[in-house]
């Protein structure tokens, strides 16, 4: 292997390690992110359902306002049927009483419904208010997590920035702009082996995407320290040293 491609593979041994940080940060933030997008939908719902609740309460509350209002129009007429005089009377204020009775017996139904029903919101709010001290708690964790590992790999970080720098010195700008191109499309994996499956065969595929390979992209890398890349793949090829 000629000095143009191990300079490449000492360049792309850098380039992996520094993507396989950024990588593992990513996914920190990525975690993050989601985790931060849960509670927002939780908070949401929980807004919701305190709404829901408040407004089952005003209609409650307007409830029962009415059932007190029609109690004491009945009082009103009970003591009215005392007063009357008359037979045709008494039975006209004794069926608008007995309506008004009949009405507060379906409402104080409906109230007791109602009651019951905005009693078992309030508790399933409250297990959802615990849900999401939970998911908070767990976002301040993943925060944490990703903070520490972005402290801890800030300077191992910069130290191979530095290290890749002087690798990339060694490269000649235009292979150098073709390995960036390469790196950021494949994630640092710019070269691959050319591979020969059946020692006793003249055929060759490319590591990187398994396709076949013309035999002279093989015979000109044992021979020439040039840069060869897979028709397919884009990739670089290299032949190991002992090859």
């Amino acid at each position: 292997m000629g000095v143009k491609l191990q300079a490449l593979l000492a360049l792309q041994d850098i380039e992996l390690q520094i993507v396989d940080i950024r990588r593992q940060l990513e996914r920190k933030q990525r975690q993050v992110a989601a985790q931060r997008r849960k509670v927002s939908a939780l908070r949401e719902a929980i807004e919701n359902e305190r709404l829901n609740v408040r407004r089952r309460q005003a209609e409650f509350d307007e409830m029962d306002v009415d059932i007190k209002g029609r109690t004491a129009n009945i009082n009103r007429l009970r003591e009215h049927l005392n007063t009357v005089r008359t037979n045709k009377e008494y039975a006209t204020v004794l069926a608008r009483l007995n309506n008004e009775k009949a009405d507060v017996s379906r409402l104080e139904a409906r109230a007791l419904e109602l009651m019951q029903a905005i009693e078992a919101r309030k508790q399933e709010l409250a297990q959802h208010e615990q849900a999401q001290a939970a998911e908070v708690a767990r976002l301040e964790e993943l925060q944490a997590q990703y903070e520490q590992a972005a402290h801890s790999f800030r300077g191992r970080l910069a130290a191979l920035e530095e290290q890749r720098a002087a690798a990339a010195a060694a490269v000649d700008p235009e292979t150098l702009a073709l390995f960036e191109r390469l790196s950021e499309r494949y994630e640092g994996e710019v070269l691959a082996q050319i591979e020969q499956p059946n020692p006793r065969r003249d055929e060759y595929i490319c590591a990187g995407c398994h396709m076949s390979l013309r035999v002279d992209a093989a015979n000109t890398l044992k021979f020439r320290d040039e840069i060869v890349t897979c028709k397919n793949c884009g990739r670089i090829l290299f032949v190991r040293a002992d090859e």
